[in-house]
């Protein structure tokens, strides 16, 4: 009896965990967990920069860069390749930022899931 008794206790301490998981709603789940909340803790940050990148400050600047680049290019007579690459690196930059919010305007994203 008292084996009988010292098993049952040794297998009701191995499947306490197991029944604890599958009472909890999953850890990785959207609007579950133990915060209650819903995402990823990194969500909301990466969320902040791209609003940064993609706002109309950024479209004004990334205009303002694509000129003042290019007024240096075309006008710039004896230019070092350093220099000459680092502003062909704004101007790319700049097309980067510009072709997104113009590409967002027309309501074109990436896929959904």
């Amino acid at each position: 009896m008292k084996r009988l008794l010292a098993a049952t206790k040794l297998a009701a301490f191995f499947m306490l965990p197991f029944v604890l998981c599958a009472l909890h709603p999953a850890l990785a789940s959207t609007g579950g967990g133990f915060g209650g909340g819903s995402g990823l803790p990194w969500d909301a940050p990466l969320q902040t920069l791209q609003d940064d990148l993609t706002g109309p400050v950024a479209t004004s600047i990334s205009v303002l860069g694509i000129f003042s680049a290019g007024a240096a290019l075309v006008f710039g007579e004896e230019m070092s390749a350093f220099v000459r690459r680092a502003l062909l690196l704004v101007i790319a930059i700049a097309f980067l930022v510009l072709g997104s919010n113009f590409l967002t305007g027309l309501q074109l994203t990436g896929s959904l899931l």
